[in-house]
C-alpha cells in the first residue's frame, strides 16, 4: 500500500504540470488548423466563381481569376471586380455570402496568430528544451526528493560545490525558483518508479530523501535501491526511532534533523568559536571552503608516498584532517610520515576546484 501522509492531501498523484513547449504546441495546433480554415475557404469560393462561371457559359472564367477574385472579397482590399458579373448571374450574391464567411475566417486567423504570439513565450520554450536536453544527457548526478524545508539546503549546497543535481517534487511551485536557476527538475510523486526514472536514477550516483513523512522517505529508498543498487542513499528520519528501518530499507546514511539541531544548540553555548568557524566557512561567498574526501584510486600516483612526498598542500592547496584507512580506522591530523595506499579515504578542507585537484591527484573513483 501507498503510504500516506498525516497532512491534508488532495491527491497522492497531483495534476501533471504542463510545460511550455506544450502550450506552444497547442497554440501552433490552433494556428494550423485556423490556416486550414482560410485555404477551406478560399478554396470553396474559388470553386463557386468557377461552376457559376461554368454552369451559364463554359471556360467564361478562369479558375486562377476565380482565386483571386475570392482573396480579394475576404481580404476586402476594395479592388474592383476583374469577374464579369454583368453577363454571369449569381456571381454578386455569391460574393456577399462569400464575404461574410470570409470575413469570419480572416478574423479567426489573425486572433489565432495574435495569440500564437503573446501565449507563446520562446523564450521559456528554448529554456525549457535546453532543460530537457541537459536531464538526457546527465550522468553522476545526485536526486533530491522533496525541496522543502530541509532539500533546497541540500539542493543549495551540491549546486555551490558544483556537483550536478536534479529536484524532485510533487509541489510545482516549490521548483519553480529552482527551474529559474536553470537546476533541473521533476513535477512528480518520488515514490513513483516513472518519476524516478525520468530524473536519471539509472545514471545517478546519489540520492536524497527529505520528505516530512517516514513512510514515504522509506518508499523512496526502497524504490532508489532496486533501480540502482550502486547509489548511495542518504535519508532523513523524522521520527529518531524510524532511523534503523530506513537503514534496513536501503539507506546508506540516516540524518535526523532534530538530534541535529539539538547538538547544534548544545554546541553553540560550549564552543561558539568554532561552531562561528565552521558556519563562516560555509557561507562565505569569496572562500567557499569545504571539508570533502578523496579517496586513493589502485592506479593513483601518489600511492606508496608519505604525505610528506606527496605535499598536497602545495599540489593541490588543501589541507588534510584525516585518513580513514580500508578496515575503518581514522588518523585525524595525520603525521606527514604517514604512507598513502589504495582505499584511503582522505578528509580535506578547501576550495572545490582544489578538493577537484585533489581528486585527480588520487585517481579518485
Amino acid at each position: 500500500m501507498r503510504p500516506r501522509s498525516s497532512g491534508a492531501r488532495v491527491s497522492n498523484h497531483p495534476e501533471p504540470r504542463s510545460s511550455p513547449f506544450d502550450a506552444y504546441t497547442a497554440a501552433r495546433r490552433r494556428v494550423i488548423w485556423a490556416l486550414a480554415v482560410l485555404v477551406l475557404v478560399v478554396t470553396v469560393g474559388a470553386v463557386g466563381y468557377w461552376y457559376i462561371g461554368y454552369v451559364q457559359r463554359p471556360g467564361v472564367w478562369s479558375f486562377d481569376d476565380c482565386v483571386y477574385m475570392t482573396v480579394i472579397t475576404i481580404t476586402t482590399v476594395g479592388f474592383g471586380e476583374i469577374l464579369d458579373f454583368s453577363i454571369i448571374g449569381g456571381g454578386r450574391e455569391w460574393t456577399q455570402l462569400l464575404l461574410v464567411f470570409g470575413v469570419a475566417a480572416d478574423l479567426y486567423v489573425v486572433s489565432t496568430i495574435t495569440s500564437f504570439f503573446v501565449e507563446a513565450d520562446f523564450a521559456d520554450i528554448r529554456r525549457w528544451r535546453r532543460l530537457e536536453k541537459r536531464m538526457h544527457d546527465i550522468s553522476n548526478h545526485y536526486i533530491v526528493c522533496g525541496v522543502g524545508r530541509t532539500g533546497i539546503h541540500v539542493v543549495n549546497e551540491l549546486v555551490a560545490v558544483g556537483e550536478s543535481v536534479v529536484a524532485v517534487d510533487a509541489n510545482a511551485a516549490l521548483l519553480d525558483e529552482l527551474r529559474a536557476r536553470d537546476i533541473l527538475t521533476v513535477v512528480g510523486d518520488a515514490t513513483e518508479d516513472e518519476i524516478l526514472e525520468r530524473a536519471g536514477i539509472h545514471r545517478a550516483k546519489g540520492v536524497v530523501a527529505t520528505l516530512d513523512d517516514d513512510k514515504t522517505n522509506m518508499f523512496v529508498v526502497v524504490s532508489a535501491r532496486q533501480s540502482n543498487p550502486r547509489l548511495r542513499i542518504v535519508v532523513k528520519a523524522v521520527s529518531p526511532t524510524a532511523a534503523e528501518k530506513l537503514r534496513r530499507a536501503g539507506a546508506d546514511s540516516v540524518v535526523a534533523p532534530n538530534f541535529i539541531g539539538g547538538m547544534r544548540i548544545a554546541s553553540e553555548l560550549l564552543r561558539p568559536h568554532v561552531v562561528r568557524f565552521l558556519d563562516e566557512m560555509l557561507r562565505d561567498k569569496e572562500a567557499r571552503l569545504r571539508i570533502e574526501e578523496a579517496n586513493v584510486g589502485l592506479g593513483a600516483p601518489l600511492v606508496g608516498k608519505t604525505l610528506r612526498e606527496a605535499n598536497l598542500r602545495e599540489a593541490a592547496g588543501v589541507l588534510i584532517l584525516a585518513v580513514r584507512s580500508q578496515d575503518g580506522g581514522v588518523s585525524y591530523v595525520p603525521p606527514s610520515e604517514l604512507r598513502l595506499a589504495a582505499g584511503q579515504t582522505l578528509i580535506a578542507i578547501g576550495r572545490p576546484d582544489e578538493i577537484a585537484r585533489l581528486r585527480d591527484l588520487v585517481a579518485h573513483a
